[in-house]
């Protein structure tokens, strides 16, 4: 096993086509990994997150997701590929919020995500939470702002967080895809 990034709470190493996460021993955060390994059990039947392979101790093995992060891929995109990617990353933070999940730090999502054949996989769900009013969506549209900024989107996000319903998704949706 080769060590290919540490974080704040795991050392992360690669091991053919496998990513292990292992908790750090200096990490004051406790329990991470379980966290991470039950939120992906739940996500991947979504198609959010990477595969989970298995969790061992305080070891998870996950599928390991070759391609540029986020933000290396819309540094170089097209207007037409930065709406499709952030797109797909509006839209899986629309699922997260349904589920009543919040995952963190989505307004900052640039290196937590990675591009794989035109597909955005979000990462890092160590820090995931049941929450009754979710802000995926809204920092997703945060982040989205910085790349295309769209003030209607704001606006049409903070109506959307007033009511989670899927008529304002739409109309927020359709403010980012009608911008080609």
């Amino acid at each position: 096993m080769e060590l290919f990034a540490k974080g704040k709470r795991a050392f992360i190493y690669k091991e053919k086509n496998n990513i292990i996460k292992v908790e750090r021993p200096d990490a004051t955060a406790v329990n991470r990994i379980h966290n991470e390994a039950e939120w992906l059990t739940i996500l991947n039947k979504y198609h959010i997150g990477p595969k989970i392979i298995k969790l061992e101790h305080n070891k998870l093995s996950m599928e390991y997701i070759p391609g540029p992060n986020l933000e290396e891929y819309l540094s170089k995109a097209t207007k037409k590929e930065k709406i499709r990617m952030l797109t797909q990353l509006l839209d899986q933070a629309r699922t997260l919020d349904v589920l009543h999940v919040n995952k963190m730090e989505m307004h900052r999502v640039t290196k937590n995500a990675i591009v794989k054949k035109k597909k955005l996989i979000l990462l890092d769900f160590e820090r995931c939470k049941r929450s009754p009013s979710p802000k995926n969506v809204t920092q997703a549209c945060q982040f989205i702002n910085k790349y295309l900024p769209l003030p209607q989107l704001l606006a049409k996000a903070k109506a959307y967080k007033q009511t989670f319903s899927e008529k304002d998704y739409k109309v927020l949706r359709k403010c980012l895809t009608n911008t080609l």
